[in-house]
């Protein structure tokens, strides 16, 4: 796949009529702006390594101004993945961002079987004070969904009923994914029993962002506490369904984490894609 594109700040086309994020990166060597379009779900802050679109050299861009959620008329997103669907587009896009930032191809197996859903897990440990960079990371492949493991992550051995699990290096953040087959259970079914999850466990919850598609296989669902008491770990809990499968992918980040710690747990959400066998 050519990565370095002379469009579009040298990342793939999101799907041709589809909404799309558009993050502006300032170029400060040759003093121009390039405008990135991007997938919706995904975060400004994961567009880091950008061409420009003016002196063709890459640059590092660092805090990209977040112009917003565009419908396909006003961003004038391209043809090039005109004849894609959108799972496929969606997983390319994350396979140019691993590329575009420098890091290598995972090698993961396939995590174990689908899963029943269970609550959010505890608060991880105490911080500490690592350093390690999560710019970049490896595309890890289950058998029903994918997402990008960042650097200066690890994989852990998934809790009772969990399907992948993984922690900061430098300790003060994890994440879980939960999935469970149950065809029965409709998207607006999930969330609310996915609500009365996160409040068991945290006292509050409240949905804090909605990408919504024509289908519920494109739709996706943040979750966070409602008004967390000062000091208190931060949860976030992303929501997918594809197929059959139910898919609750959650976070904590202490408040002492590392920058890069509490980065990483933004880049396993943003990345995380089902795949319905």
């Amino acid at each position: 796949m050519e990565v370095q594109r002379k469009s579009n700040g040298g990342f793939p086309e999101p799907v041709a009529g589809a909404p799309v994020r558009v993050v502006r990166c300032h170029h400060d060597a040759c003093g121009t702006a390039t405008r990135v379009r991007v997938p919706p779900a995904l975060p400004a802050r994961a567009v880091r390594r950008v061409v420009c679109e003016s002196c063709r050299q890459p640059f590092q861009c660092d805090g990209g101004d977040d112009v917003g959620v565009m419908d396909a008329g006003e961003s004038g997103a391209g043809r090039l993945w005109k004849y894609l669907s959108i799972p496929v587009a969606a997983a390319a896009v994350i396979g140019a961002l691993i590329l575009i930032q420098g890091s290598g191809g995972g090698n993961e197996q396939p995590s174990s079987a689908p899963a029943p859903v269970a609550p959010v897990p505890a608060p991880a440990g105490a911080a500490g004070n690592g350093n390690g960079s999560s710019k970049g990371g490896e595309l890890v492949k289950g058998s029903s969904y994918t997402l990008v493991l960042p650097d200066g992550w690890t994989r852990t051995s998934p809790p009772s009923g969990a399907t992948f699990a993984a922690s900061a290096e430098s300790g003060g953040a994890d994440a879980t994914l939960w999935v469970e087959r149950d065809p029965s259970l409709s998207f607006p079914e999930f969330e609310s029993k996915s609500l009365a999850q996160l409040r068991q466990v945290v006292g509050s919850a409240k949905v804090t962002g909605r990408t919504s598609a024509p289908s519920a296989g494109g739709t996706v669902v943040t979750l966070a506490p409602d008004s967390p008491p000062s000091g208190a770990p931060n949860y976030a809990v992303t929501l997918r369904v594809a197929g059959p499968y139910r898919y609750y992918l959650a976070t904590t980040v202490e408040p002492g984490a590392s920058r890069d710690a509490a980065g990483g747990a933004e880049l396993i959400h943003s990345s995380f894609i089902p795949v319905a066998g």
